[in-house]
């Protein structure tokens, strides 16, 4: 079986939106620095995977049949939700951090985004990930199951 190189695309930006997020979180949590700059990365990542995707800019793996949005897929609907949750979460919060500045502890944020935020957006993307690799490697989509 071949892979279109050019359908990895996505898959690796969500990747290393994912890599940013974890060490961003993990970096701000145990107040490591640079941990600015991994969110900064992480949202920069996120968003233009996001951009890319949903404009279909980029390639994806096309498989026969409709190719519309699965509105119809309840785990299409929770993987919307939980990543746009987190994705605008993060923003949030590295805007309010941008604002208040950024040399204060900030123990129970550092605490919420780690516990909260990061898995409501690991779960959410998670999906999306899995959706695309099994439509890459085994030609069937996730969301047509749910």
């Amino acid at each position: 079986m071949s892979i279109n190189p050019a359908c990895l695309v996505n898959i690796v930006l969500a990747a290393l939106a994912l890599a940013f997020y974890i060490v961003g979180s993990w970096r701000f949590y145990r107040l490591r620095r640079p941990w600015l700059a991994w969110f900064i990365a992480a949202i920069a990542t996120d968003a233009a995977t996001a951009v890319l995707a949903s404009f279909r800019i980029t390639p994806t793996t096309v498989l026969p049949g409709m190719q519309l949005v699965p509105w119809y897929s309840p785990l299409f609907i929770v993987h919307i939700t939980l990543a746009s949750i987190g994705f605008f979460g993060f923003i949030a919060m590295l805007l309010y951090i941008l604002v208040r500045g950024r040399d204060k502890p900030y123990p129970r944020l550092r605490v919420f985004q780690f516990r909260v935020l990061l898995p409501v957006w690991l779960v959410g993307e998670g999906i999306a990930l899995v959706n695309s690799v099994m439509k890459l490697v085994w030609k069937v989509r996730l969301f047509d199951y749910a």
